[in-house]
């Protein structure tokens, strides 16, 4: 495994942690794994109506 995978899955692991922490602290987290999903597509659309929107 490389360094940089190593990162990733470093990096994965931390998210994955901090979001079981803020879902113990009953803060509801909206996550989409399925790119071709409507929940996804609203999440992530940084330009009409997603999160991410800049």
């Amino acid at each position: 495994m490389t360094a940089y995978e190593r990162q990733i899955k470093q990096t994965e692991a931390f998210y994955d942690e901090q979001i079981a922490i803020a879902e113990g602290d009953e803060i509801e987290v909206l996550n989409s794994v399925v790119s071709d999903s409507r929940l996804h597509e609203i999440l992530h659309n940084p330009h009409d109506e997603g999160i991410d929107e800049g």
